[in-house]
């Protein structure tokens, strides 16, 4: 149970770092008033996720202490459902045609990639 803890904190880490990184990024490439990083982190880890979980329960690896700390730490750390949340509703009050978008995006692109993910482990067999 102790290495679940750590996986889960040392996962965290790397995943809130990361998500850092890769928005620093992509902030760097599109106008501060798209949320384009946000929504990046969003769709990397729906991706991520749904490959992780399809993968590990093909081989019966499930609830192992580094499935857990990759799942809950690494791509809990990298997306954030918050900060989607914030910027759509900035975004509505500003221009509610993107804050529209943006929960559309969010939601569609979200499930797209985790079906995406799935669909890569069955193809990594």
């Amino acid at each position: 149970m102790i290495k679940e803890w750590l996986a889960v904190a040392l996962g965290g880490m790397l995943g809130t770092l990361c998500r850092h990184a890769l928005g620093t990024a992509v902030r760097a490439v599109h106008p501060a008033w798209l949320p384009f990083a946000t929504l990046t982190v969003n769709v990397v880890g729906c991706f991520a996720i749904g490959w992780l979980v399809h993968w590990t329960t093909q081989r019966q690896w499930t609830n192992q202490w580094w499935e857990v700390g990759l799942r809950v730490g690494v791509l809990g750390g990298l997306t954030t459902f918050s900060s989607f949340a914030l910027e759509a509703i900035h975004a509505w009050h500003h221009r509610p045609w993107l804050g529209f978008s943006i929960v559309v995006a969010h939601v569609t692109l979200g499930l797209v990639c985790v079906l995406a993910g799935m669909s890569v482990a069955n193809w990594t067999r």
